[in-house]
């Protein structure tokens, strides 16, 4: 299994914490786009939203939906989830860090250790794919410099704050990473 602790050379992923729902509320409301770009959070986020979440973080099992809180300086500014599928051969990723701290590269050092400490514990890992919005250039510039590859758009595959947006879908095989 991943190890719940990981480190970079500026950030600690941990798991999340029942003390982390102020940290987190401030994360989704460190930008407007959110609401856009991540499905899961609701107009007018709330505190109690930022409870509900983290508790449903905390309950996941950890063998099949692995999570954690990226932090800097002990502070949560992020969060980098795996979700296994058969077997453990695909993995979907999903990602984020705070508004104030994007085009830092911290998306890319957090996501970097997590995938590869994935292919490392589990050799029938065979691709971990994320999925976004298709206007969400940065997120996949961040995927791009990590290898990962465009495979396609379903369009019109997510209802959004009362709109139909186009899904992008990005992967990387074992083979394609160096690690």
């Amino acid at each position: 299994m991943i190890p719940e602790l990981l480190d970079t050379q500026r950030l600690v992923l941990r798991p999340f914490d029942k003390d982390d729902v102020n940290a987190v509320f401030d994360y989704w409301n460190s930008d407007p786009d959110w609401a856009r770009f991540n499905r899961s959070v609701p107009a007018n986020y709330t505190v109690q939203h930022a409870e509900k979440f983290v508790m449903e973080l905390i309950s996941r099992v950890r063998e099949t939906q692995p999570n954690w809180a990226v932090t800097l300086d002990e502070t949560v500014v992020g969060i980098v989830s795996l979700t296994f599928e058969q077997g453990h051969r695909i993995a979907v990723i999903g990602y984020g860090i705070h508004g104030a701290l994007r085009g830092q590269g911290m998306s890319g050092e957090a996501l970097e250790i997590v995938i590869d400490q994935a292919f490392n514990c589990y050799a029938q890992l065979r691709k971990i794919r994320a999925h976004m919005d298709s206007q969400n250039l940065g997120s996949m510039r961040v995927l791009e410099k990590l290898g990962f590859s465009r495979e396609g758009i379903l369009r019109s595959n997510q209802y959004v704050n009362g709109e139909f947006v186009d899904e992008a879908i990005y992967g990387i095989l074992r083979s394609e990473r160096s690690m």
